[in-house]
């Protein structure tokens, strides 16, 4: 009679475990960069719109404002609350924005300066952020609640 082993080794077993765990938590980590990512994304074109709307009030003189709509997911730019939209912007849909403290609708005053500064919260799948708009020239700054 011929003696034929077939399965693995203990030591076989473990290190197929281990390139399998390797291999999760490698792809664990490139998920969690990509939810940070998309979020610096956003923020950058948000950033963006805010220069735009203090520039455009500043250059213009007139009242220019950045409306959210929380229910519908998404916010727009118009020459005043009443007026069509030139500029608008949705969020995606799993994400979720709460004016806090900002004046909703965000403006500026001529001289470059924010209206009524504050802080707004934006809630994506996986993280929180608040985005505060400080006293001054109209910059702003995200914290990712830990």
């Amino acid at each position: 009679m011929k003696n034929n082993k077939s399965g693995f080794t203990l030591v076989e077993l473990l290190i197929a475990l281990f390139v399998l765990q390797l291999i999760l938590v490698i792809g664990y980590y490139n998920a969690q960069k990509a939810t940070d990512y998309s979020f610096t994304l956003w923020y950058e074109q948000f950033e963006l719109d805010i220069l735009y709307l203090q520039k455009h009030t500043m250059n213009t003189s007139t009242r220019y404002v950045l409306q959210f709509y929380p229910e519908n997911n998404y916010y727009q730019i118009k020459p005043s609350p009443v007026r069509p939209a030139i500029i608008h912007r949705d969020l995606p849909p799993n994400w979720k924005v709460s004016v806090l403290t900002l004046g909703n609708p965000l403006s500026f005053a001529h001289t470059g300066q924010i209206r009524q500064p504050g802080t707004i919260k934006v809630e994506t799948k996986d993280e929180i952020y608040f985005i505060y708009f400080p006293f001054g020239k109209g910059r702003s700054y995200y914290v990712k609640n830990q």
